[in-house]
């Protein structure tokens, strides 16, 4: 790898005490090979001794900002100003690369010049496979994973996650790509292996649906809103009678972005 080239993928690893997982985080990035990347981590003044973990494991490719932050999010936007990749991944620090070979595969075996968006599959460590999808159930709640989706940098040139929407932000990027209609690749390749704990899953899905329609009231009419939001609550409780999430105690993290209090 040239270490003096400029990154072609940004990985963007965001943290609040995450020392039992991070370790693992920052070796998925390190063993790519054949890709030019850089691996931006974003700390949220950790107390737990995830700093120092990371100091112990620095590279010429890693980037370590440790600081206060207001959230999930904010960290995020962060890496974001300081990603100088022209693609950009989200990978929480209770997720890793699938293997050695991800960047490689996608980076150098397919043509991505036309699409602002480049899909794989990823699974949790309980075995539970993701597979992303843009289509109509986009508009109802969000169905593309941070840790398994490349975004071209373009995307972000005049975009940054809300803050008031704490679990949820990420939808909006997502949502905006379908109805944009932006170019889209879906590809049957593992990028990550999620952690199970996190946000995402200890966050009631009944306030995720309301901050889904707060993000959709920017961009479609009130009436398509209100019925996109009815779908959404028919879901959970569909799913909910089905036993699909059952009721679990888990510690408070991120599916997306480990930051365990």
């Amino acid at each position: 790898m040239n270490t003096l080239a400029t990154p072609l993928v940004s990985i963007i690893t965001v943290v609040r005490n995450g020392a039992s997982t991070i370790f693992d985080t920052v070796e998925s990035v390190r063993a790519q090979q054949g890709v030019d990347v850089e691996h931006i981590i974003i700390d949220g003044a950790s107390t737990d001794g995830t700093v120092g973990i990371i100091n112990v494991n620095q590279y010429d490719r890693l980037r370590l900002i440790s600081e206060p932050d207001q959230g999930i999010y904010d960290a995020m936007n962060k890496g974001i100003s300081l990603a100088q990749g022209e693609w950009l991944l989200f990978l929480g620090a209770d997720d890793v690369l699938a293997d050695p070979a991800v960047l490689v595969d996608i980076f150098q075996n397919e043509d991505l010049t036309s699409y602002d968006l480049v899909c794989g599959t990823s699974n949790y460590h309980s075995g539970q496979e993701c597979v992303p999808r843009l289509d109509w159930h986009t508009l109802i709640f969000n169905t593309v994973h941070h840790q398994a989706a490349f975004y071209r940098r373009r995307l972000f040139d005049d975009f940054r996650y809300r803050l008031d929407i704490p679990v949820v932000a990420d939808y909006e990027m997502n949502f905006l790509i379908h109805f944009q209609s932006r170019p889209a690749l879906f590809l049957d390749r593992r990028i990550a292996i999620s952690g199970c704990y996190g946000v995402s899953h200890t966050s009631s899905q009944l306030y995720g649906q309301f901050d889904a329609y707060r993000i959709r009231g920017q961009y479609v009419n009130v009436l398509l809103n209100i019925v996109l939001l009815a779908a959404g609550l028919g879901n959970l409780l569909f799913a909910r009678l089905m036993g699909r999430f059952p009721q679990r105690k888990r510690p408070y993290g991120h599916g997306n972005c480990c930051r365990k209090r």
